[in-house]
């Protein structure tokens, strides 16, 4: 005898880790593109600018899908968090935040939404 809930509940695991693989997949291009466009604020010449000065800071991130199928990215360089937040150096001199995961994230809702009405779609 069909059992509809427990399909309809497997149907919906199996869509949503798909969505989140294809969310997480979406999020670090999003992140790379980030770092790479010429819109952050630079406190000399020229006042706009990439994040991207040696290419470590763009090449150290990595993703990781957690057994819940949550996200983890990291970036793995000493000094992310420096130009992700702001700092001020030794000599007084302040380096503006560069918070290149801000624009991505705001799309997330949007866009799980849309990768897991696709793999719903998919699964009927």
């Amino acid at each position: 005898m069909p059992r509809p809930q427990r399909d309809f509940e497997r149907a919906l695991q199996a869509a949503k880790a798909k969505a989140m693989r294809q969310l997480a997949v979406y999020l670090e291009a999003s992140f790379t593109d980030e770092i790479s466009a010429v819109k952050w604020g630079w406190p000399n010449p020229p006042t706009q600018r990439d994040i991207v000065d040696t290419g470590r800071l763009r090449a150290s991130l990595t993703r990781e899908i957690n057994a819940d199928d949550s996200v983890t990215f990291t970036w793995a360089t000493e000094y992310a968090s420096h130009v992700h937040e702001g700092y001020v150096a030794t000599n007084g001199q302040r380096y503006p935040a560069r918070p290149w995961t801000r624009e991505p994230l705001k799309e997330v809702p949007t866009k799980f939404g849309v990768f897991l009405r696709a793999a719903l779609e998919r699964s009927s």
